[in-house]
């Protein structure tokens, strides 16, 4: 069987996760469109990941704070400066030389007002118009594909009943792949 992530989504501290199933059957492939609404928590690696994609949010939607992202700087890049973004999803869509995908983020104001971001479609390869890093892009889109994928596989947190009225405190729960 054969799994390829579409889309997935941070929902709180949970993941929503859109993905399709390819199983041989003998009498030709059939595929699956599965969608799952997951209650683990995020572990703290796949947030990391998210972060990383803040950069291509703002290089791609032209915002201001574009101009400090520079390709001498994006590889160790202080993403502490893009604070008030966030990306809390990702659609990939296209095949092949086409593949691409779309970013789904926020911006927060000083005033606490949120602006939401979706980013064009971006192709990881594009001949006529391309991004200027799209090999970071695929690369961190990949990676954030590679957390979800062990998100599924168990690598979550878990909330932590706690004793006494203290407050809950999650605990890594990872399980080990057959």
């Amino acid at each position: 069987m054969e799994k390829r992530i579409k889309k997935a989504k941070i929902k709180g501290r949970s993941l929503e996760v859109e993905l399709t199933e390819s199983v041989d059957t003998g009498n030709g492939p059939v595929t699956n469109e599965v969608v799952l609404k997951c209650t683990g928590l995020v572990h703290g690696d796949l947030l990391a990941r998210f972060d990383r994609l803040k950069i291509h949010l703002v290089k791609i939607c032209d915002m201001k704070k574009s101009e400090t992202i520079t390709a001498e700087n994006i590889e160790n890049f202080d993403l502490s400066i893009l604070d008030d973004y966030q990306v809390k999803g990702f659609s990939i869509g296209g095949d092949d030389e086409h593949e691409g995908v779309v970013l789904i983020g926020a911006r927060e104001f000083e005033s606490g007002k949120i602006l939401n971001l979706v980013s064009p479609f971006t192709k990881f390869s594009d001949g006529h118009a391309p991004y200027e890093f799209e090999s970071d892009l695929y690369n961190d889109v990949q990676a954030c594909v590679y957390e979800v994928e062990l998100y599924l596989e168990g690598k979550y947190l878990i909330k932590q009943l706690g004793l006494f009225d203290e407050e809950e405190q999650p605990v890594e729960h990872e399980t080990e792949a057959a």
